[in-house]
């Protein structure tokens, strides 16, 4: 969604206009507004940094910050307030980004927006943006470089300006800014497409919709170790496979999918049902040398029988180097995941959402795993 609101010219777009052939998040702004009371709302988000910018902030730190690895800048909090104009217009009522260390952390809950109020003074702030609609951008690589005033126009935010500054000067903004756009995936594999030919010219990286899964296929039985682990651990999930390629049609160059099975029989692409393709779509995922560090899921489980799923949660579990997030109100998934693994949201009596940490569920603290976590959320022990 984040990225949505960076990469339009109008913010409002990200919320009620159909993008990439999803519905709209709201039909009317007031519906972004908790309970339609109201007419702002709060967007907050953490990062944790790269060692790599880290490391090049670190000289614009001063000694005693730089003997002392606690203090060193090494996270990120990116603040936006949005308000509703007459019902009919979203601008950005405040925007803050800025820099902060382990032992100076911002304290957590609530909605409340620390670039107005309870600042640290080791907190480094590269955009800061008032009602006034006017944006200050400050180098964060330079301890004692100035502001620079700039103007944007209220219904856009103000991040996306660091993408045409220097790479020297805003290490950690243009960082965040690429990933949030590029770096994170919402992944929802589309049947209909996956049952047609993947036509040439389209990314090599993973695609939102999975429209690509045969050209990555192909790219994958390059790498013969990797291509063949991936194929025997599909065939977990369906043992009456006994072989996958990826072909490429020579009167068009258009990729798709021939799966074959015992009894020597072969079903391309077309044919393939919804379950074996959503296997594969996601089975994929931890075998790809390039892949998004957020990918996000909803409901894997759908389409697959019940004994397949663990095998596709065992792949969604071992993508290393990325993080993993899944929604699901499957007993069959909870129970193939660990507690530390999971995150419970309920309602509140007043209608909010909160999240608690499946170690911290009021619920679970005596849990020593005697009935599995799928059992306990079926019987409606988990809320």
């Amino acid at each position: 969604m984040l990225a949505d609101c960076l990469q339009q010219r109008e913010v409002a777009q990200a919320f009620t206009a159909k993008l990439r052939d999803r519905p709209p998040r709201s039909s009317t702004l007031n519906e972004l507004v908790f309970g339609a009371h109201g007419n702002d709302f709060v967007l907050s988000i953490e990062a944790e940094l790269p060692e790599t910018i880290v490391s090049a902030l670190l000289p614009s730190q001063s000694g005693p910050v730089q003997n002392n690895e606690q203090r060193w800048l090494r996270f990120l909090r990116y603040e936006i307030r949005f308000e509703i104009f007459n019902d009919r217009q979203l601008v950005i009522g405040n925007e803050y980004l800025f820099l902060f260390s382990l032992s100076n952390q911002p304290e957590r809950g609530g909605s409340r927006i620390y670039g107005e109020t309870g600042r640290h003074r080791d907190w480094r702030f590269i955009v800061e943006r008032d009602r006034q609609g006017e944006v200050n951008f400050r180098a964060e690589a330079h301890r004692t470089k100035k502001s620079r005033p700039a103007h944007v126009d209220g219904q856009m935010l103000a991040l996306p300006k660091v993408q045409f500054e220097s790479s020297a000067d805003f290490p950690a903004a243009r960082w965040f800014y690429d990933f949030l756009t590029t770096q994170c995936v919402f992944y929802r594999p589309d049947i209909d497409l996956l049952q047609t030919a993947s036509p040439p010219g389209l990314s090599a990286e993973l695609m939102l919709d999975a429209a690509n899964l045969p050209w990555l296929v192909l790219e994958l039985q390059k790498e013969t170790d990797k291509f063949s682990a991936w194929v025997e651990h599909v065939k977990i999930a369906l043992p009456q496979v006994t072989s996958i390629r990826a072909k490429e049609r020579e009167e068009d160059h258009h990729a798709y999918l021939a799966v074959a099975y015992n009894g020597g029989y072969e079903v391309t692409s077309s044919g393939l049902s919804e379950g074996t393709l959503r296997i594969l779509a996601l089975t994929i995922l931890p075998y790809l040398t390039r892949r998004p560090a957020v990918i996000i899921t909803e409901e894997p489980e759908n389409g697959i029988h019940p004994k397949a799923v663990e095998a596709v949660l065992q792949s969604l579990q071992s993508i290393y180097g990325s993080q993993v997030l899944i929604s699901s109100h499957s007993p069959v998934v909870l129970a193939a995941s660990k507690l530390d693994q999971v995150l419970c949201a309920r309602l509140e009596a007043n209608g909010a959402a909160s999240i608690v940490r499946g170690t911290e569920h009021p619920r679970l603290k005596e849990w020593h795993g005697q009935i599995d976590l799928g059992s306990l959320l079926a019987a409606g022990v988990l809320g």
